[in-house]
């Protein structure tokens, strides 16, 4: 029979993670030797070399590499446990949430989010971290966030899927604009001359690209080309140089007097947003709380809105 401890197996993962054993060690609190010494009794207790020493950084061995997912599972699994029991004892719904939150919605969804767990859901702690779609994936997947809050539907293996709402998106233009005398805009007004985008990486990008039909190798005249991180940078590049960019709905509280919203001729081109966790997950009730905290968070007609009303983008092109 194989003799291990949990502990030893978060000092392989933390390894596996850092691919070097001072840095993991620092990541577990623990002395380099100590930890050394424990993965060594591992593997010469299972009768396996999990790491490459030889190597910088230090890699996996054939084998390690098929044993990490399996000592992730382990470890996922008896968090599971540790939280059915603090569950069970525990008369409220009390525990920490990691969230994770794409750059496009953190912004305006996030200062109401705040307001609505205190009112509601005090006793759940939230972790929050800003990152682009495939980091939170990633860090779903080596459980080191709890649940991601990101434009859907993913359609990954390992990963479940919690659809929230519907977000819109509007036409953003300066008041000079030519597109302002239109009452409302269809996509093939959109040509991409002086249209501003988010810089790659981003989902809200790719979204943004499917509603012009715009191809990435096209040339264009322009002078300036800027790949923006943030929304409100491109807000402020269409106030001050004229173009456009698109935007979601929960973005439009802060919109200078000198630019115009547009609505879309039906379909309206719109985002899926919803909560992403790794299947199975033991922190499961307090993601649905999450869930329903995000859903008082919201303008009441972002509720309302359905798919059929909308056509809903995909999150990559």
């Amino acid at each position: 029979m194989l003799r291990f401890s949990l502990t030893q197996i978060e000092y392989v993962l933390s390894v596996a993670q850092h691919r070097h054993f001072a840095k993991a060690a620092a990541a577990c609190h623990i002395g380099q030797p100590t930890l050394s010494m424990q993965i060594q009794k591992l593997e010469e207790d299972l009768g396996v070399v999990l790491f490459d020493r030889t190597k910088k950084p230090i890699l996996l061995t054939p084998m390690g590499e098929k044993l990490i997912p399996q000592m992730q599972l382990l470890i996922f699994e008896s968090k599971k446990i540790e939280e059915m029991i603090k569950i069970n004892q525990s008369e409220k719904l009390t525990g920490e949430l990691r969230l994770g939150i794409i750059p496009t919605i953190t912004p305006y969804l996030l200062p109401r989010l705040m307001s609505s767990m205190t009112k509601h859901f005090k006793d759940i702690k939230l972790i929050i971290s800003e990152l682009q779609t495939d980091k939170v994936i990633k860090a779903l997947e080596d459980d080191e966030l709890d649940v991601g809050l990101l434009s859907t539907p993913l359609k990954l293996p390992r990963i479940h899927e919690y659809p929230l709402f519907y977000e819109p998106f509007y036409l953003l233009c300066r008041k000079d604009h030519a597109l302002t005398k239109k009452r409302k805009v269809n996509h093939h007004d959109l040509t991409g001359e002086d249209l501003w985008l988010l810089e790659e990486g981003h989902c809200l990008r790719h979204q943004v690209l499917d509603i012009c039909s715009i191809k990435k190798n096209r040339k264009e005249s322009r002078q300036f080309f800027f790949g923006g991180g943030s929304l409100e940078t491109l807000k402020n590049l269409v106030e001050m140089n004229g173009g456009m960019t698109l935007v979601p709905k929960l973005s439009l509280d802060k919109i200078s007097a000198n630019t115009v919203i547009k609505e879309f001729e039906r379909p309206i081109p719109a985002r899926e947003v919803g909560l992403v966790y790794r299947r199975e997950h033991y922190k499961l009730e307090l993601i649905e709380a999450l869930g329903e905290a995000i859903l008082l968070s919201i303008p009441q007609d972002l509720k309302k809105l359905r798919p059929k009303d909308l056509d809903v983008l995909p999150v990559k092109s």
